[in-house]
């Protein structure tokens, strides 16, 4: 994925702010963009991405860990953590930690999008189901903070 930048193109991955729903939303936004240029390079052949689900995996648990916290150890988590951890469902758990279960969800919720355009869906209509996902994603992380 990179670095990650924040709207106004500032790099923002080592401080990345979850008070700042801009902040959050775009680094949501480049984790999608991650997903879809990686589903696209492994089906192009392309070297490097031969495991795309490995590369994604990786992505979803550092950006999990930055903006929801990066702890196994269920003791130490606070109630927002626990809530994730509650509203994911069972195929998520095994990621270890609500942040990394959360953006593997996301993933695939991304990537049944990208197969449905390939599949003959409209890319508007494509958009217009995953939106409501986005904001969905970005709003709980900002919960998850509080």
């Amino acid at each position: 994925m990179g670095a990650m930048h924040d709207p106004a193109g500032h790099d923002v991955g080592h401080r990345a702010s979850v008070g700042d729903p801009a902040v959050v939303e775009s680094l949501v936004r480049q984790f999608g963009k991650h997903c879809f240029d990686t589903r696209a390079a492994f089906l192009a052949g392309e070297p490097g991405f031969e495991a795309p689900l490995e590369l994604i995996e990786r992505e979803a648990r550092a950006l999990g860990d930055k903006l929801v916290g990066g702890r196994s150890d269920r003791r130490g988590w606070r109630r927002p953590q626990w809530e994730l951890a509650v509203l994911l469902p069972d195929e998520t758990k095994h990621y270890g930690t609500p942040g990394a279960a959360l953006f593997m969800w996301f993933a695939n919720q991304l990537l049944q999008g990208a197969k449905a355009a390939e599949d003959g869906m409209p890319e508007p209509e494509v958009h217009r189901r995953l939106e409501p996902i986005i904001s969905d994603v970005v709003t709980r992380l900002q919960r998850a903070k509080h």
